[in-house]
């Protein structure tokens, strides 16, 4: 029974021991900074924003499909809600929590459009994913970047900041509540729906999944429609951590959500991959990131050069493992003809 536990979830099990030896490396560099509740607590409240990202990341993983243009659309939606809010909100004498609903509820609705545009363009046109998502990426920035003429939208409603320096109960940030409800629901849509297993069968076999009556195309943009809205979701909790809105906001994120999709074993091939590896990751790749940021010697540019080299050994190790897997089927394959 633990064996086949063991056998079923063993890369779960090399990421917890990953994580275990990360914990162990920076609690004897610097366990007196490391162990504070205020790191943990300052490593809640940064995750959420790209974690919320990965999840889109990771859903169009599993589809057989890559985008690259999640930030930018994030950044592109709220970019006009907060340039809504600033509107809206004029002097600052009227109530401001209808405004900051209606605005992010805006924003959420440009995330499925700019989903469904991405969509429509792979599974309609036939453009590959990578290039389609790169030339929407610079559509959305330029967008962006044309309204605001590259400044960053500030005087958003002070209430909007606010709500996002919230801990509840002195321990939950409310970012983080937010991240573990979004969460929640992509672990019902794909363990507990239909669209979770059809999900995983057009990412395997997108033929077969046709020959099944599957609608592949609707399945295809509902997934980017989805991610649009977690794009949309991430970036309206970065405003919340900037008080502002701007179009290359989170551009290292782009690197880090696809390292943790990657790191988790998702496949970018398609139907392969968990939920609960993605949550893993995103927990390592905060861990490194904040553990860093304690060595004075070390500069910010540095987490971007370990998770570079991370994201090349993890492609490597994951390549030649999925390599062995295959030799491993042929051989068997053989067995069975030649017996």
């Amino acid at each position: 029974m633990i064996k086949k536990i063991v056998v079923k979830n063993y890369y779960t099990f090399i990421l917890l021991g990953l994580l275990a030896l990360i914990l162990v490396m920076f609690s004897i560099t610097k366990s007196a900074t490391f162990w504070k509740p205020g790191t943990w607590l300052s490593m809640a409240t940064q995750f959420p924003e790209y974690g919320v990202f990965a999840l889109g990341v990771m859903l169009c993983f599993l589809i057989g499909c890559i985008d690259i243009s999640f930030v930018a659309l994030g950044n592109f939606a709220t970019v006009l809600a907060c340039m809504l809010m600033v509107r809206l909100s004029g002097d600052g004498s009227g109530p401001q929590g209808p405004i900051v609903i209606l605005a992010s509820l805006f924003a959420l609705v440009i995330g499925a459009l700019g989903g469904l545009i991405n969509g429509n363009l792979i599974s309609r046109m036939g453009i590959p994913p990578i290039l389609a998502t790169l030339a929407t990426q610079l559509v959305f920035m330029g967008i962006a970047i044309a309204l605001t003429r590259g400044n960053a939208v500030t005087g958003i409603p002070e209430i909007y900041g606010d709500i996002g320096h919230i801990n509840l109960f002195g321990f939950l940030p409310v970012p983080l509540l937010i991240f573990i409800i979004i969460l929640l629901i992509c672990v019902f849509l794909i363990r507990r729906t239909t669209y979770g297993k059809k999900l995983y069968m057009i990412g395997s076999n997108p033929k077969a999944a046709r020959f099944s009556a599957i609608n592949v195309t609707g399945m295809i943009n509902a997934t980017f429609v989805i991610a649009g809205v977690l794009a949309a979701a991430g970036a309206l909790l970065m405003v919340n951590t900037m008080n502002s809105a701007k179009a290359d906001y989170g551009s290292t994120y782009l690197m880090r959500c696809i390292l943790i999709a990657v790191l988790a074993g998702v496949s970018p091939n398609g139907g392969a991959g968990k939920i609960l590896n993605v949550l893993i990751s995103i927990v390592i790749v905060q861990i490194i990131a904040s553990g860093v940021n304690m060595f004075s010697q070390l500069n910010a540019y540095y987490v971007s050069l370990i998770s570079a080299v991370l994201l090349l050994v993890v492609l490597v190790g994951t390549s030649r493992m999925l390599g062995e897997r295959k030799s491993r089927k042929a051989r068997k394959k053989d067995s069975v003809a030649t017996d």
